[in-house]
């Protein structure tokens, strides 16, 4: 009987103790979506240099990685609208792409780069400096703009999505410079109506840009996923507490 009530006594304990509703909070956690896992990334790092990455078709436009620079490249001659695919081909469904990228340039000769879903017949995002605005672009026509400060010498992160949407599809756009955070709200959203637009959303993901200041365009990442696009969760800046609790001490 002891070594019951005992047993019954440590299970009470356990239930009420503080530190039981750490469960609680972790499965709150694991409620949260899961971070996306891309169908598709160009795998720059390990791509010899002045080739281009396995897997990747580059359709207009001189492409190449500089490893010393870890960048794939889209060279200024012959001036075009740079296209390069990757991934799979994805038809009729949702799906997102995220690239890192830069346009160099100065004054009025400056770049325009960015990135596209559903092959030449889906959508573009495209960061256009010259006048510090980022467009919606789709079988050459821009269907809505944003204006958005881009300055030269910074690296974007630049995010397009196209998702269903009643059997329409809401089309969503983002872009921050690298370091910033990723903002909550898309700089723009576009409803493209299934009957309007004339072929079906089938294509590869892609990189898009063209070098108009006589410099690369260069990318540093791409990925593509399916569907909506949940990033990473952000990372817990402990050694900063840390060193901060450090030099709190240090100041008593």
């Amino acid at each position: 009987m002891t070594a019951r009530l005992l047993f019954a006594m440590a299970v009470i304990v356990v239930l009420w103790w503080p530190g039981s509703t750490r469960g609680e909070e972790d499965a709150e956690k694991t409620g949260d979506p899961p971070a996306s896992k891309p169908l598709a990334s160009l795998d720059i790092a390990n791509t010899e240099d002045g080739s281009h990455p396995g897997g990747a078709t580059p359709r207009k436009g001189v492409w190449k990685v500089d490893q010393e620079a870890e960048e794939l490249r889209l060279a200024p001659e012959p001036l075009s609208r740079g296209w390069l695919e990757f991934g799979p081909e994805i038809r009729e469904k949702g799906a997102t792409i995220v690239v890192t990228a830069r346009g160099p340039g100065k004054g009025r000769l400056q770049s325009r780069f960015g990135a596209g879903l559903h092959g030449e017949n889906g959508f573009q995002i495209e960061a256009v400096p010259v006048n510090d605005e980022v467009e919606l672009v789709r079988r050459g026509a821009v269907l809505t703009r944003e204006p958005f400060e881009l300055d030269a010498d910074a690296t974007y992160d630049i995010e397009l999505s196209v998702v269903e949407d009643g059997g329409n599809w809401l089309v969503s756009g983002r872009i921050r410079e690298t370091e910033a955070e990723r903002p909550e709200e898309p700089l723009f959203e576009y409803k493209a109506f299934a009957d309007e637009l004339l072929f079906p959303l089938a294509g590869r993901a892609a990189l898009v840009a063209t070098p108009f200041s006589g410099e690369p365009v260069a990318y540093a990442a791409a990925s593509v996923y399916e569907g909506a696009y949940v990033p990473p969760a952000p990372k817990e800046e402990e050694a900063e507490e840390s060193d901060d609790d450090e030099d709190g001490e240090g100041d008593e």
